[in-house]
């Protein structure tokens, strides 16, 4: 079985937006296909992502746009952004329906929904989509005209491909647009590599003494994460005796800069650390040298990779509501409201106290990749829906 995975590189802030969940997702999916003897080509668009490094056992083909091209858009005024990266998009439909190996693949198997659209007419054969994020974009809008074409849209995503869901909440979300998975697949871990270490030992790896009281957030720097009301909520209980709370920030986006100003006019700019990009290989040391890991956002996390990770390296974690698949998979995770600063600041101080265990990452094998490529291989082997 020959498959072909596509996948973007990370727009806007490629390879510096923390911890990409869909593409580290496709590319460890792809190592694992490879490792149960599926022929596997990976293909990817964009700057080369840092966290492709050490990809050896897997078949590359890149297209490139240099960084710089990334950061001229989003330098443009508003209204020259749209048709700049509709430009961009042309020139990356045009590379990937020019791939050599897209004749020759018995199944492709893409990132998201607008990709598998646009291959429809594309390639014949089939076509598997994880859609890894929201599908707000999916949904009619009141405008007669453009709702009857995006129905008509959906209706040939939903005879032509096969939509596979990272979680029940995602996969309730896809149905609800008339795009029912035909699997429900959770994004898996390297089961080996993220796993609990001494916290000594990984405090000297990330830079940081003993004495610390470590807060942790692995992520974009965007709206929906909701950093704001971390910093807040830290910045409230570093108020408590001893003034050793520290908030490391790992990742990049568009409201670094503003985030670094909140930091200011908290006060807790002296004690909040930035750090724009670590490799996705380096990860484990930060989950176990922190105290706590927090995943403060304010809108549906498809899964969140972050935290399953947090989880297989021993670090408490702290989430909010909006991460139903870990509360689901994690019973007992601390949970809190998006903008509940004091129930924030209040489960952060319980957690650095040692008053909320770890979570147990009870049977963690079964979020090894290797048992979830197997399950993708079953719905690439499944009588197809598509007629060529």
């Amino acid at each position: 079985m020959r498959v072909l995975v596509i996948m973007r590189g990370q727009g806007g802030v490629p390879g510096r937006a923390g911890v990409p969940g869909g593409q580290i997702g496709m590319v460890q999916l792809a190592r694992a296909l490879s490792r149960l003897d599926v022929d596997v080509e990976l293909f990817v668009g964009g700057p080369r992502p840092p966290y492709l490094a050490g990809l050896d056992d897997v078949r590359i083909d890149h297209f490139r746009w240099p960084a710089w091209w990334e950061r001229a858009v989003a330098a443009l005024p508003r209204p020259l952004r749209g048709p700049a990266a509709a430009f961009r998009r042309r020139r990356w439909l045009d590379a990937v329906s020019a791939l050599p190996g897209l004749a020759a693949a018995d199944v492709v198997h893409v990132q998201g929904l607008q990709d598998a659209e646009a291959l429809l007419t594309r390639f014949t054969g089939r076509i598997v989509v994880t859609h890894w994020g929201r599908v707000n974009r999916w949904r009619v809008a009141g405008t007669a005209r453009e709702d009857d074409a995006l129905r008509t849209r959906l209706a040939a995503l939903h005879r032509d491909t096969e939509i596979v869901a990272i979680g029940d909440a995602q996969a309730e979300e896809l149905s609800s647009v008339g795009l029912p998975p035909v699997a429900v697949i959770p994004p898996g871990i390297d089961i080996e590599h993220f796993t609990p270490g001494d916290r000594a030992a990984a405090r000297q790896v990330v830079g940081f003494g003993r004495d610390k009281e470590l807060v942790l957030y692995v992520g974009r720097l965007t709206k929906d994460k909701n950093v704001e009301t971390l910093m807040r909520a830290v910045a409230s209980s570093s108020r408590r005796p001893g003034g050793r709370r520290h908030l490391l920030i790992v990742g990049d986006g568009p409201l670094r800069e503003p985030l670094q100003r909140l930091a200011v006019d908290l006060s807790i700019d002296s004690m909040t650390t930035f750090r724009s990009f670590v490799p996705h290989s380096d990860l484990p040391a930060y989950y176990r040298a922190c105290d706590v890991t927090v995943v403060p956002s304010d809108r549906l996390e498809t899964f969140c990779m972050v935290a399953l990770e947090a989880i297989a390296c021993g670090s408490s974690l702290v989430v909010t509501d909006q991460v139903p698949e870990i509360l689901r998979h994690f019973p007992g995770t601390p949970a809190v409201q998006p903008y509940d600063v004091v129930g924030m600041s209040r489960v952060i101080d319980e957690a650095v106290d040692g008053r909320t265990p770890p979570t147990i990452a009870i049977e963690l094998t079964r979020y090894d990749w290797s048992a979830f490529a197997r399950r993708y291989i079953d719905v690439y082997r499944s009588k197809p829906s598509r007629s060529a």
